[in-house]
């Protein structure tokens, strides 16, 4: 199929909302493939240990895509995950508590909330550019997972730039000590989304996170709803309407250089987007920088996290500013 992606604004009553979904399904052709699945997993960005505006992608949302696929297949099994806090900065199924997700399997039998860090992995050898990277990956992606949805929000990143459907699978990673293999991240993660099955993502673009993320920053209304059956498609056109150029996005221009991102004249955009553009920024703080410069750094990233200096390191910065997790 071509790479198609809806843009259009987000319905705030959640019966339309779910109705909206149900329209970008049919557009989309997921149909079938929803008949089809035995199980499907969705992945919301939950890297936050509460709900935050332009943070975390809201439950309600992610209830309104269950309520769709259930519709359409009321047998189909629903996973939805997120791995513990990166650098252990916060619990995950905390988390899911103070979010409400555990309230979803309540209502819906269908559905079951996971903790990625906590399920059997299995070792996956990744081929880069730049050599090969070994990974743990949950095995159920293998074992179980029919297809995956990657449920974002728009945010700006202080690393990344944008963190969007791509960025979004970080957080599959069951590590707590992942950003090991940051240095990487511009080759591993369009990789790992393909490995992890994510064909569809899907935005709960009600709010955006601007001037600083991926938790500290401005959150602004925007009130986007976005669906594609490409990841790549899906993640130029809203940084497009986040006003950035997807070839000055490190891992977005290596998605492309691996085959993930089409043409932008390949994609049929269903919608109006520049009604619904809004421009953002990223200015990045003072002591985002040493953070930047480890991300692209194994040595960096060895004498700040993993070394005896790790802590004091850390101790010392936070006399200046506060922890994230203890930001609003």
């Amino acid at each position: 199929m071509p790479a198609i992606v809806l843009v259009e604004k987000i319905k705030e009553d959640l019966v339309a909302l779910e109705s909206q979904v149900i329209q970008s399904i049919m557009l989309l052709s997921l149909k079938e493939e929803i008949g089809n699945a035995k199980s499907v997993f969705i992945k919301p960005n939950l890297t936050y240990h509460k709900y935050k505006e332009g943070v975390t992608t809201r439950r309600e949302f992610i209830e309104c895509i269950i309520s769709a696929l259930i519709q359409i297949n009321c047998a189909i099994r629903i996973y939805i995950g997120e791995g513990e806090g990166g650098y252990n900065s916060f619990s995950i199924s905390e988390a899911f508590k103070n979010m409400g997700f555990l309230e979803i399997e309540k209502k819906f039998p269908n559905v079951r909330i996971i903790n990625l860090s906590k399920v059997p992995s299995r070792q996956i050898i990744i081929d880069t550019c730049h050599g090969s990277c070994e990974l743990e990956l949950p095995k159920l992606f293998f074992d179980e997972i029919d297809f995956s949805i990657s449920c974002p929000v728009p945010k700006v990143h202080c690393m990344t730039k944008v963190s969007l459907s791509f960025k979004n699978q970080w957080g599959c990673l069951p590590d707590v000590m992942r950003l090991r293999n940051h240095y990487m991240f511009d080759d591993l993660i369009s990789k790992i989304s393909d490995i992890l099955k994510f064909k569809y993502a899907v935005l709960d673009g009600k709010y955006a996170l601007n001037i600083n993320g991926p938790i500290v920053g401005n959150s602004v209304e925007t009130n986007w709803f976005v669906a594609s059956n490409s990841l790549g498609a899906f993640d130029m056109i809203v940084s497009e309407m986040m006003g950035f150029h997807w070839r000055k996005i490190r891992h977005l221009k290596k998605a492309s250089k691996y085959g993930y991102l089409p043409k932008r004249e390949q994609i049929q955009v269903f919608g109006d987007i520049e009604s619904l553009k809004r421009k953002l920024m990223l200015k990045r703080y003072l002591w985002n920088y040493p953070a930047l410069a480890a991300f692209h750094s194994k040595k960096l990233t060895n004498l700040f996290y993993c070394s005896r200096l790790a802590k004091p390191l850390h101790d010392l910065m936070y006399i200046f500013r506060r922890r994230p997790i203890d930001i609003g």
